[in-house]
């Protein structure tokens, strides 16, 4: 069964549904490493970061050094360090920042962090919708 079919995932969409700024901490930090996990394998760190899904890259780091995942979390934190001290979180800013840093250092500067994450050395997003279980359960 796919993640996204599970009764924990339907429950987090219609969650979701309602706004995702109502979400628990949990469920915005499963969604925001769904998606880094969907846009990394789909292309790229790259196509991530350019994706309106990099808005919610200091949630995924949240998630990810919350739930405990190490390798993943070195990976992704090597890459947010190539913007600087400040992550744009919004899209047109982080846009401007890409276009700077590739004209610089070429499309492949996220290659690196990338390939880690794509080889999916931990199964974050199985980790997260665990955890989410274990939520429901109490609500």
């Amino acid at each position: 069964m796919s993640i996204t079919d599970s009764p924990t995932w339907q429950r987090l969409e219609a969650r979701w549904a309602e706004g995702f700024e109502q979400l628990h901490a949990e469920e915005q930090e499963a969604i925001a490493l769904w998606w880094l996990e969907a846009e990394t394998m789909n292309g790229t760190l790259d196509q991530y970061f350019w994706n309106s899904a990099g808005d919610q890259a200091l949630i995924a780091l949240r998630g990810l050094h919350s739930l405990g995942m190490p390798v993943t979390l070195l990976a992704f934190s090597a890459a947010l360090a190539l913007f600087g001290e400040h992550y744009p979180c919004e899209r047109e800013a982080r846009m401007q920042v890409l276009e700077t840093l590739e004209a610089q250092h070429g499309d492949t500067l996220f290659l690196a962090p990338s390939r880690v994450i794509q080889d999916l050395p931990e199964d974050f997003v199985q980790a997260a919708l665990d955890r989410l279980q274990v939520l429901y359960a109490t609500l």
